[in-house]
């Protein structure tokens, strides 16, 4: 997933993943959802309170009028609490968890997540925040993601999460898995797989990936102030039509997966997004408010497939093409997307195991190698982070990138020729970046 926005000065990333088809068990025992407790919404007429929420700034009608409120420093890149918010402070790490069976309520609170190293908060167990405000402190990007597993239960009323820098945070939703939001506003990028209950009223935040094998959810959110989707449709072929975007809207999504529910009610969207996959060919058509790309290529077994994409978007160009009718085919996977009469932004190609991808004149949000043996392959496009982890192995060439190069993991390597910034180097356990003083991928 994943693009940038920004947002006085913050750059926010939509992660996106690679998606696995896994057969789940559904979830049709879980509890319907209480009766709103949320605070009432501030009185005004009600085309004053929906203006509050529109336009490009997705959180500027956060001022800084209520003590509760996190406050935007240009500083850090990032939020803030206030001095004078008289909530008592709780830190926590990446070893926090609500193991099964087990209740925990944060309420009234100030909780600082600050983690030591890279690993998850798991929520076995029900997790509860009331009127509390989440800053998330992290040393790199998706450094600890908050990850409710199956039989998990997340709550949140009244309630804030926001980045306290620029490292981009991210939630998850596994199968078997209930998500509740209430009256919560925050930044978190959040992912479903599988069977989950999810719901969000009350001028909540919904920044989103529905993954290709969602079965059995249910997925309702009414009055958000704020969606962002990401659709990943299972294998097949589809023809979408987005709603335009900075509009309040309605918008159902059910007939994409199995035995489902994805409906939207009176809501703003914001963005949205689709991801091709393998096995899937998708075509985006009128939609001239724009949409960005997802195009995940996987191949497990071995013998290699050779695939290329051109002319993704244009490099350095966020404003986006539009497209009368133009195809892109990938037989390597059987993918391809067509576009007619719609403007694209920018995409994110990922790989794994056995392919070999190369990439030319596009405008790129995070292109990343997850897997070897893959190699991707990029030349004369913009990049706003380029990632490679697991052994994988990436090359750039002629190519700026915006945030950051991010290289993890023993013999994953990225190397770069004829690369410009401003970016940020991340190298971690054994990951590696390399400069080479002559053009051509190391491999051949």
């Amino acid at each position: 997933m994943k693009k940038i926005c920004v947002l006085i000065g913050l750059a926010a990333l939509v992660l996106s993943c690679q998606p696995v088809n896994i057969a789940e068990p559904t979830n049709t025992s879980l509890p319907d959802p209480p009766t709103s407790t949320a605070l009432p919404i501030p009185t005004q007429t009600e085309s004053t309170l929906l203006a509050n929420y529109e336009g490009d700034c997705v959180f500027c009608f956060l001022k800084g009028e209520n003590v509760h409120e996190p406050l935007w420093d240009p500083a850090i890149q990032g939020f803030k609490y206030r001095e004078d918010d008289p909530r008592e402070k709780v830190t926590i790490d990446e070893t926090f968890k609500v193991a099964a069976g087990e209740s925990v309520t944060f309420e009234n609170k100030i909780v600082l997540v600050r983690p030591g190293q890279r690993k998850d908060i798991e929520v076995f167990g029900i997790l509860t925040i009331k009127n509390s405000l989440l800053i998330w402190e992290q040393t790199e990007y998706q450094q600890t993601r908050l990850r409710v597993k199956k039989g998990g239960t997340l709550i949140i009323e009244d309630s804030y999460s926001f980045q306290g820098n620029p490292y981009w945070v991210n939630w998850e939703f596994e199968s078997g898995s209930t998500v509740r939001f209430d009256h919560f506003v925050g930044d978190p990028w959040t992912s479903i797989r599988g069977a989950v209950k999810y719901t969000a009223i009350n001028y909540s935040t919904v920044k989103m990936t529905l993954f290709n094998n969602i079965h059995n959810s249910t997925v309702e959110i009414a009055d958000a102030h704020h969606i962002w989707f990401e659709v990943f449709p299972p294998e097949g072929t589809y023809t979408i039509t987005f709603p335009a975007n900075r509009q309040w809207s309605d918008w159902d999504l059910s007939d994409l997966w199995p035995y489902t529910t994805v409906r939207v009610t009176d809501s703003y969207i914001y963005e949205r997004d689709i991801s091709v996959g393998n096995n899937t060919h998708i075509t985006i058509k009128d939609t001239p408010s724009g949409f960005s790309l997802g195009w995940s290529i996987s191949k497990t077994n071995p013998e290699f497939v050779e695939c290329e994409l051109k002319g993704l978007g244009e490099p350095g160009n966020p404003a986006g093409v539009f497209y009368e009718n133009t195809t892109w085919d990938l037989p390597c996977n059987n993918s391809s997307l067509t576009v007619v009469n719609s403007l694209l932004h920018e995409a994110w190609p990922v790989v794994r195991g056995y392919v070999h991808l190369k990439i030319y004149d596009s405008n790129l949000a995070d292109p990343r190698n997850y897997e070897a043996p893959a190699t991707m392959e990029i030349y004369r496009s913009s990049v706003g982070i380029i990632g490679a982890y697991n052994g994988g192995q990436v090359y750039l060439e002629d190519s700026p990138v915006q945030d950051a190069i991010e290289v993890k993991d023993p013999q994953s390597v990225i190397y770069g020729f004829g690369v410009s910034g401003p970016y940020e180097l991340f190298e971690s356990d054994g990951g590696t970046y390399m400069e080479l003083e002559q053009p051509g991928p190391p491999w051949e």
